[in-house]
C-alpha cells in the first residue's frame, strides 16, 4: 500500500525542457518516493516511482526502456498509462500534471 502523499511540485525550466520529445522522461522530486515524469507523446503524465505491488516496502521503480520496474519483485507497468504489464495488479499512482507557461506543475 501506498501512504498518500500531498504533491505540488514545479519543475525547473531545464527538467521541463527535457520532456519536449515524445516517450522523454525524467525522475523528479515529490510523491511518496519520487516522481517518473514521462511524455507519453500526447501529454505528459506523472507516477509515483512506488511499487504497487503488496509487500514490496515501498520500492523505488526504475525506468527500462517504455516500463517502469521494480528491482526487487521485477514487476513492470507501461510509462504510457501506468498499468500493470507483469506481477503487479495495481497501476502506479498518477497525479496530475498542468503546463503552466513553460514549466510543469504536479499535483495531486
Amino acid at each position: 500500500m501506498i501512504l498518500n502523499s500531498v504533491v505540488n511540485e514545479t519543475l525547473t525550466l531545464e527538467k521541463s525542457l527535457e520532456l519536449s520529445l515524445a516517450h522523454s522522461w525524467i525522475y523528479a522530486n515529490g510523491g511518496v518516493c519520487g516522481l517518473i515524469v514521462y511524455n507519453n507523446g500526447s501529454t505528459v503524465v506523472a507516477y509515483d516511482r512506488c511499487s504497487t505491488v503488496k509487500g514490496s516496502g515501498n520500492s523505488k521503480v526504475v525506468v527500462e526502456g517504455l516500463e517502469a520496474v521494480d528491482p526487487n519483485t521485477a514487476a513492470k507497468w507501461l510509462l504510457l498509462d501506468g498499468s500493470p504489464t507483469h506481477l503487479a495488479e495495481c497501476s502506479l499512482r498518477r497525479y496530475q500534471v498542468r503546463k503552466q507557461g513553460n514549466l510543469y506543475v504536479i499535483t495531486n
